[in-house]
């Protein structure tokens, strides 16, 4: 399957954008439902979390272009190692910017949004955000792409880790749980989303660790 072929890569953009969509509200009402999360949702919430979606669609075209003109370019390299070295530069990335995007005031002012989902997540709070921060993830994203040279699977299976990821650690809690090893949980995340300050981490706490951002 040629990838560069837009008349592949487009259709199967906007599939897998649709279903990831779909199945996090799946996921989240029936998490919801199972655990007796009561939760509440605006039609203004499901219209932001709509255009979000098509923002996401809409980013990955500029890296299409960047892909095919060969400014982006991919690697054959170890799809695992490809994808473990996104994880850890991205995680480092992600606690840095969201730790800016709580300190710097224009940056505090975009992610103030995501925070109106504070007491408790709905089926949509993934994807409840300013339109700014779809598209600061997404040049993130095109910006490492360009510099740095990934297995095209791995960057893919970490697109789709990134993915779940967010969608369980935006899932409801009752109760504080123990973390596992050194990964965020949704505790820790529900935590950051009550407290603004502390628990910066997206894929583990380690920053936070190194920083002295963690809750106790």
């Amino acid at each position: 399957m040629d990838l560069k072929d837009p008349y592949i890569f487009f259709p199967l953009l906007i599939t897998l954008n649709i279903i990831a969509y779909a199945l996090n509200v799946g996921i989240s009402k029936l998490w919801d439902k199972v655990y007796k999360h009561q939760t509440t949702i605006s039609k203004k919430e499901i219209r932001n979390s709509l255009l979000i979606l098509f923002l996401n669609i809409i980013i990955a075209v500029p890296g299409f272009i960047l892909w095919t003109k060969g400014i982006i370019t991919f690697s054959n390299n170890n799809l695992w190692l490809s994808f473990i070295g996104l994880f850890i530069l991205m995680d480092f990335l992600m606690y840095v910017l969201h730790w800016a995007s709580h300190n710097i005031h224009y940056l505090k002012k975009i992610h103030s949004k995501h925070h109106e989902h504070s007491i408790k997540f709905n089926c949509v709070s993934l994807y409840y955000m300013s339109p700014w921060e779809s598209i600061l993830f997404g040049i993130l994203l095109s910006t490492i792409a360009i510099f740095f040279s990934f297995n095209i699977y791995g960057f893919i299976l970490f697109l789709i880790f990134n993915w779940f990821y967010g969608v369980i650690t935006h899932l409801n809690v009752s109760a504080n749980s123990s973390p596992f090893l050194i990964f965020t949980t949704n505790t820790f995340h529900k935590n950051h989303h009550e407290l603004n300050y502390k628990n910066y981490g997206f894929y583990t706490f380690l920053w936070d660790k190194i920083f002295k951002t963690k809750t106790n």
